[in-house]
């Protein structure tokens, strides 16, 4: 799976507004861009996922025609203090994050998409964008995810755009695309694009038979802006043989890391969302003792000194503390961290070194001293 991370954030950012974390700041983006990412692997279970963002810079696109994407504004500012934490959120949730200097998330896509040729994988593209119709063929489909989602193989571009995979890109080096202010060729709109493309077949053959074309208007459209056709094919191609290399072991989805997604969200408030990370005995690596001889009595001892503060914790076995009798004390210095001295258990056997009255007498002087809090 190769999710089109930089569209899918930008959707997320515009779909959910006003939302923001404890300090304040805007999450909106990070919130939709996770909800979107978690239902994507609970209904798909991936073998092998990627998410690829844009990165800040030049592209070898912008070194073609300096006018591309030139019409766009920056992306907003609440929108970029979110974009580490829409990757922090990848990470968390076992997904690995690909950028690559100089190019788009879309070639970082069409690379490696190109690269399962020969390894028998299925390729889903995660996007909404329709310029990943051209990659599409057998073995990989484009799903966007809007809504319930909608799948696209060969036959489904075809109706959805009215081209053939192989044929979308010179569709639109012709048509051209404000969104990205690729300019096409003047006078040719989309539906003439496509007629073109369909009767002819391809840009080049168009271009080679402009001087015989029956409508005066794309003669005169074609012969005269035929570099801006070429130009705009190279602007709209997604590149499939970009510096980078697909590593199945790296992106082979393992799960999400329960204590890290559990630590990000809390810190971004998705209450809504800790409980399906919440540490448990099973999935906390926690260090609990049992102090059972006098070497551990006096390292607990020791470590409450250096620690200088501790948690206190008094089991009896009574809840009513004036008849209760002391079964068990146990101390905590740090999270997932516990020291259990067992003092009058009965219905257990757990044989000590020590009696309880040894145990107390040598916890007074800490438990009395001032300079050790209890917390």
């Amino acid at each position: 799976m190769l999710i089109d991370g930089s569209s899918q954030m930008y959707r997320a950012y515009h779909a959910i507004r006003g939302l923001t974390g404890p300090d304040g700041k805007s999450t909106n983006a990070v919130y939709g861009f996770v909800t979107m990412l978690r239902k994507l692997l609970d209904d798909q279970k991936p073998e092998y996922i990627v998410a690829a963002f844009d990165v800040a810079g030049p592209t070898f696109r912008e070194e073609l025609d300096a006018d591309y994407k030139a019409n766009r504004a920056p992306m907003p500012d609440d929108l970029v203090e979110q974009v580490p934490w829409v990757h922090e959120a990848c990470a968390a949730l076992g997904v690995p994050v690909i950028t690559l200097q100089g190019y788009e998330a879309d070639d970082v896509i069409g690379t490696l998409a190109n690269q399962t040729t020969d390894k028998n994988i299925d390729v889903i593209i995660v996007t909404g964008d329709k310029d990943f119709f051209q990659l599409v063929r057998d073995g990989v489909t484009v799903f966007n995810p809007r809504d319930e989602g909608t799948w696209y193989d060969s036959d489904h571009v075809l109706a959805k755009f009215g081209a053939r995979p192989d044929q979308v890109v010179d569709v639109l080096a012709l048509m051209g695309d404000a969104v990205d202010n690729v300019k096409g060729v003047p006078g040719i709109g989309e539906k003439g694009a496509r007629a073109l493309i369909g009767e002819h077949g391809t840009l080049d053959e168009i271009l080679a038979k402009a001087q015989q074309l029956p409508q005066r208007k794309y003669r005169t459209a074609l012969t005269e802006h035929a570099e801006l056709a070429r130009l705009s094919r190279d602007l709209v191609r997604i590149r499939t043989d970009a510096p980078i290399q697909l590593d199945l072991d790296q992106t082979r989805f393992s799960g999400p890391q329960p204590e890290r997604c559990f630590e990000l969200f809390s810190k971004l408030g998705f209450r809504t969302l800790l409980a399906n990370y919440a540490p448990t005995v099973n999935t906390t690596n926690a260090d609990y003792r049992l102090v059972s001889t006098a070497v551990d009595l006096n390292s607990l001892v020791t470590s409450l000194r250096n620690t200088g503060r501790y948690a206190l914790h008094l089991l009896t076995d009574l809840p009513d503390a004036m008849r209760a009798k002391l079964v068990g004390v146990a101390f905590s210095v740090a999270p997932r961290s516990a020291w259990y001295i067992p003092l009058g258990h009965t219905a257990l056997d757990i044989p000590t070194e020590f009696s309880p009255a040894d145990a107390l007498a040598l916890l007074k002087p800490v438990l009395e001293d001032p300079e050790v809090a209890t917390v």
